[in-house]
């Protein structure tokens, strides 16, 4: 016997997948109470509230930090001695009555911090003005940074 004469021929599936839309009205109503269509304004209106509110905080964040209240700029520093950092500040206060304190650090040649100081700003009359403070180290520092200003309370 042959290989041709062995392969018996495959019958055909009787049997169609049967893809049925409803046709009646009670089809469909029983379908539809089987199957809801979900609900999606919980989750669009939800949506819609944190969209405000991350909104609202953003703008007031950006307004508020956009206009501190005690801001500066570190002008110059001089290295006196191994012991000490002379720094000029250029601080700027839009109200001149508000009392400022401006962290201002001291680095060694490997970026060491070797000295910080908090200097109280005192109240003026002018809105701009210069202070010379004097940070005292533990080595010798190489430079001097200002981490940032805050109005005290």
């Amino acid at each position: 016997m042959s290989s041709e004469q062995t392969a018996r021929p495959q019958p055909e599936s009787t049997q169609r997948a049967v893809s049925r839309v409803p046709r009646t009205p009670e089809e469909r109503a029983r379908i539809a109470a089987r199957y809801p269509r979900p609900r999606r304004w919980p989750a669009v209106a939800l949506g819609v509230v944190f969209a405000l509110l991350l909104g609202s905080w953003t703008l007031w964040t950006a307004v508020w930090h956009s206009n501190p209240p005690v801001s500066a700029q570190v002008l110059s520093f001089v290295v006196v001695s191994d012991s000490q950092v002379q720094v000029v500040l250029h601080v700027d206060r839009p109200d001149p009555s508000v009392v400022g304190v401006c962290t201002v650090i001291a680095q060694s040649e490997n970026y060491q911090q070797v000295g910080e100081l908090d200097a109280e700003i005192p109240a003026g009359t002018t809105r701009l003005t210069d202070v010379t403070i004097t940070v005292r180290t533990i080595a010798h520092a190489t430079s001097a940074s200002l981490q940032g200003c805050r109005a005290r309370p």
